[in-house]
């Protein structure tokens, strides 16, 4: 109901990409040992509502090659776009993933979700006030 309002959209859809992000760093973790590993970050989330706007608004998960989405139709991410994480050193086992480079983005994540939850309910309140006022 209220995705049909910009501001519950927008925050809505920040919300999503930080919970998926999240995610995406809690895979990286798990794998942090894993020989061969090789970590993945998310794609910054103004270039993602960029690149979705420039297809006409259509928030929607795409898949880029077979086998992307499962038999429901979403990704393993939430439909989050990805890219190879930058390395800056590789361990002899091939991983890729930095634990500390980890922490830090999931720090990042988590104070964007803190921020558009802030935003949804501050809007919320003022919806709510607006609805109960008495003129």
């Amino acid at each position: 109901m209220l995705n049909g309002i910009g501001v519950f959209h927008l925050a809505s859809t920040r919300l999503n990409y930080e919970t998926a992000g999240l995610r995406v760093v809690a895979r990286n973790v798990a794998n942090a040992d894993t020989p061969g590993f090789r970590g993945t970050a998310v794609v910054p989330f103004e270039e993602t509502v960029r690149r979705q706007q420039s297809d006409g608004g259509n928030f929607s998960i795409r898949a880029t090659r077979p086998g992307h989405a499962d038999a429901a139709g979403r990704s393993a991410d939430g439909g989050l776009r990805t890219k190879q994480a930058e390395v800056l050193e590789e361990a002899p086992n091939g991983n890729t993933v930095s634990l500390e480079d980890e922490m830090m983005q999931a720090a990042r994540l988590r104070g964007g979700h803190a921020l558009a939850a802030s935003i949804f309910e501050k809007n919320l309140e003022l919806m709510r006030m607006a609805v109960t006022a008495q003129g």
